[in-house]
């Protein structure tokens, strides 16, 4: 019997515009009124999470900045945060610009990011409290939730490979997206973060299904007793997923619990 549901955000529960369909929300709110814990686990901080979130029928602590940040959302109190190491910053950032990465460094008010980036994405105007630097290390030493990096999509793969092997230990490395990567805490992850509120809400690993699409998500997929891939998820993640759905823009979400939680195949 499942119990707790933990949902990515982009390119798993969103549909390409940023929006829940209506018929993923029927389903999310079904589920719910089963019984169901809901729990979105997001590489969003909390301050763009709440904006994509509302009407979300949210029951349990939220999972933000990859595991970085669990929050209470009906109170808006952090339970649970886990800082970026200050000794790694400057080091990782050294060693990525070298990759020709460009950078942002998020702290719990505002999201910082170099000139060339915020010049050439639009990623952060929906009311996220954005400030342009000329270079990331002038940011240095405000308290860090976690540093991202954007790159080339057809090389990025490679290079977060031997950042996770040059901060073994020390940083955990991941993989957002295409041209996205982020450096956290090394005890951070989504799974470590779902961890911590099942045990909260005493609920074990086999009660779990979790949806994820990207190397960020992998972990917390191994970690649930159901792991489900989208079909637009990168190969890797499928890989590691007890089942694949349908891709975010045909419900593959609302599709998946249809089938596991409902037994109905289609809609």
């Amino acid at each position: 019997m499942y119990r707790l549901l933990a949902i990515d955000l982009d390119g798993t529960l969103l549909t390409p515009q940023h929006k829940v369909s209506p018929y993923t929300l029927e389903v999310l709110q079904r589920a719910v009124a089963d019984g169901m814990r809901l729990v979105i686990a997001t590489g969003r901080v909390p301050f763009s999470f709440h904006k994509v979130i509302s009407g979300l029928p949210l029951n349990a602590p939220q999972i933000t900045s990859n595991g970085a940040v669990v929050i209470d959302m009906n109170t808006n109190t952090i339970l649970y945060q886990q800082l970026v190491p200050p000794d790694y910053i400057l080091p990782v950032i050294e060693y990525a610009r070298r990759l020709d990465l460009v950078f942002c460094y998020y702290t719990n008010d505002y999201l910082y990011t170099e000139h060339e980036l915020y010049n050439r994405h639009n990623w952060y105007l929906s009311g996220i409290p954005v400030r342009d630097v000329e270079k990331i290390e002038d940011v240095y030493p405000q308290p860090c939730i976690k540093i991202g990096a954007f790159g080339d999509a057809a090389t990025l793969i490679a290079k977060r490979r031997e950042l996770e092997r040059a901060f073994v230990g020390k940083l955990y490395v991941t993989q957002t997206a295409g041209q996205w990567l982020e450096f956290l805490h090394p005890a951070v992850s989504k799974a470590n973060a779902l961890r911590t509120i099942t045990q909260m809400l005493d609920i074990r690993p086999e009660e779990v299904i979790a949806f994820g699409d990207n190397h960020n998500d992998i972990d917390m997929l191994r970690f649930a007793g159901l792991g489900i891939a989208m079909g637009n998820a990168h190969q890797e993640v499928k890989a590691v997923a007890d089942y694949v759905t349908l891709r975010n823009i045909d419900d593959g979400v609302a599709v998946a619990l249809e089938k596991f939680l409902f037994a109905i195949e289609k809609r």
